[in-house]
């Protein structure tokens, strides 16, 4: 790649935990090959590393957090942000959570990759060097739910019946469902109804199980 040093791979890491992002630069420190050339807390942050980083400490590849604490752009907002930059980096998700619809959603906003953040050193390095190479680039846990989707064995649910689930698990009454989603009681039901229906239980506590089991769920 081009930079200071014709080989090198020039990386951003993206995470609002600095334990996180002191882990991963210890882990790329050793690397000859690879050079991190910034690092950010946040989505403005990041923006603004983006557009202040030229030439030769142009990001080959950005390791991103998924699910920020704070800001303007989240998850596949800000994948999309960065593939549609003139000069594009890479995007390797880096994410403590693995549900479904995180890493088809991730792929389909143009992310190079998905990766769990309990990737150990090598396997991180590999993927960093895969992803600078235009390769794409899934963790173990990834391609399991790659392959279920392909296979059909997991329940196919609709991004709303997802959002219901999701405020199902926090503990939301299907009137509070109802208000946080601008959507008619009648309709917060139907929606449990059909959930209930491609889970095949009968319960809200079996629903939300079922779904972590089958990946469909975030939680943490």
């Amino acid at each position: 790649m081009p930079g200071p040093d014709s080989k090198s791979i020039r990386v951003v890491v993206v995470d609002d935990h600095p334990a996180i992002r002191l882990g991963v630069r210890a882990m790329l420190a050793c690397e000859s090959d690879i050079r991190l050339v910034g690092e950010a807390a946040g989505d403005d942050e990041l923006l603004d590393l983006m557009a202040a980083l030229h030439g030769d400490d142009r990001p080959d590849v950005v390791l991103l957090d998924m699910h920020l604490g704070a800001g303007l752009f989240q998850g596949v907002d800000l994948i999309r942000s960065l593939v549609a930059l003139a000069d594009p980096p890479a995007v390797l998700v880096l994410s403590a959570f693995a549900a479904e619809q995180d890493i088809f959603a991730a792929i389909d906003a143009g992310a190079s990759g998905f990766l769990g953040k309990e990737t150990a050193a090598e396997g991180l390095v590999s993927a960093v060097r895969a992803a600078a190479r235009g390769e794409s680039v899934l963790g173990p846990v990834a391609v399991t739910r790659l392959l279920r989707r392909m296979r059909n064995a997991a329940p196919s649910l609709s991004r709303r019946e997802v959002e219901v689930l999701q405020l199902l698990a926090d503990g939301l009454s299907n009137r509070q469902i109802s208000s946080q989603l601008f959507i008619s009681e009648a309709t917060a039901k139907s929606h449990l109804t059909n959930i209930y229906a491609k889970l095949g239980v009968e319960s809200r506590g079996a629903a939300v199980a079922a779904a972590i089991r089958e990946g469909l769920l975030r939680v943490g």
